[in-house]
């Protein structure tokens, strides 16, 4: 819930759950801790081919 349109100007954190009560919003969130980046190399994963009645009507597609 990183948006700032959710803040309602009313920050109340609730240290036992770690949210802000008027957003919903971690600490982290609302001071604008990054996240970081997934890992370079991460493979995207292998397409899934088409069940052959479904290739068979409506093509292979392409890349």
């Amino acid at each position: 819930m990183s948006n700032d349109a959710l803040c309602v100007g009313v920050c109340m954190i609730d240290w036992d759950e770690g949210i802000c009560i008027g957003c919903g919003r971690t600490t982290d969130e609302i001071n604008g801790v990054p996240i970081p980046p997934p890992p370079a190399d991460l493979k995207p994963a292998e397409p899934v081919p088409l069940p052959a009645n479904v290739a068979a009507r409506v093509g292979e597609g392409s890349d």
